[in-house]
């Protein structure tokens, strides 16, 4: 790693951090504090301060990185789990949306617009509108109006946002009611290639469940296949998925995990059969049929391969 000396940003003093460190439960967010104690206490080289603290030298370079670039949020937020590419921790982000809860409580509506500006202002730099759309979705939002895809298209300024547990109207509910119900008799799909009700109640006890420990899955798993086959349909690369599926990240994600288990082969078998048993066959075949076909590996070379009679 060559003889450069790692320090720590003076975001927090020593005491402070140190006092974080011992009263830190989870193990792995202690281990980070003690790094960035190490860091303060005595700057050397990144070997030295990954055998005090037992973890890799990768993982020194990579929290002394860490908190240099986004301070205390970055050291005590999980980066596994869908969390990696978050600016704030969860209770951050309660505690940023609470001006706009109390907003509402009193009868305010607020745009999604509004609460992007006010959240660039506190991360200082700008960010995708569908960061906010997801941030809002994890902590019980729901959009006001149409019931269109949070980040299906950019952030207008009339679309508004409901805080949990904010009223509605008698009158709109009513209205909500009955676009809810003509939805439901349409139900129309937002691509060609999405599954349908039917297709989705076969396919998702199909879907692996979440593993145990971490944060809880919070993806949509059928938006997830519909984004598979937006893709097996369209041929479109990965960074090119619309906005409206999940990020592109996530579903590439899926789709090598699944890939890897032996997902895809078990869906694959567990459809197969289902299909053979409706028609009245065993769920397994009993006999197969290899046929072979001869393929030209080469063309006739010319003259050289004429034939004397046609000479």
């Amino acid at each position: 790693m060559g003889s450069r000396v790692t320090r720590a940003a003076p975001h927090l003093p020593l005491d402070e951090v140190n006092a974080r460190m011992q009263r830190e439960q989870r193990p792995w967010c202690r281990s980070r504090w003690e790094i960035i104690s190490q860091a303060l206490t005595a700057p050397r080289k990144a070997e030295e301060i990954a055998r005090t603290v037992g973890v890799s030298p990768a993982t020194v370079h990579r929290v002394i990185a860490m908190y240099k670039q986004g301070g205390v949020a970055a050291i005590e937020t999980y980066e596994k789990g869908g969390r990696r590419h978050q600016y704030l921790t969860l209770e951050h982000e309660r505690a940023f949306l609470q001006p706009f809860v109390a907003r509402a409580a009193q009868g305010e509506i607020a745009t999604a617009t509004e609460i992007q500006l006010a959240y660039e202002e506190r991360v200082g730099h700008t960010v995708d509108d569908s960061t906010i759309y997801r941030l809002l979705n994890r902590h019980g939002w729901s959009q006001h109006g149409l019931g269109v895809k949070a980040s299906s298209s950019p952030a207008p300024a009339s679309r508004h946002m409901r805080a949990p547990g904010d009223t509605i109207p008698a009158r709109e509910r009513r209205k909500q009611a009955s676009l809810a119900k003509a939805r439901c008799e349409w139900s129309s799909p937002r691509y060609p290639s999405d599954l349908t009700d039917q297709e989705w109640a076969i396919l998702e006890p199909l879907i692996p469940p979440a593993k145990e420990g971490g944060h809880p899955r919070t993806t949509d798993m059928r938006d997830v296949l519909n984004a598979l086959f937006y893709v097996d349909r369209t041929g479109c690369q990965w960074r090119a998925l619309p906005h409206d599926f999940p990020p592109w990240s996530t579903v590439w994600s899926y789709f090598r995990t699944w890939r890897d288990d032996g997902t895809w082969k078990r869906m694959h078998t567990t459809l197969r059969e289902q299909v053979r048993v409706k028609q009245g066959r065993e769920p397994t075949p009993s006999a197969a049929i290899i046929d072979s076909q001869s393929v030209k590996t080469s063309q006739k070379g010319g003259l050289a391969a004429t034939t004397a009679g046609r000479k």
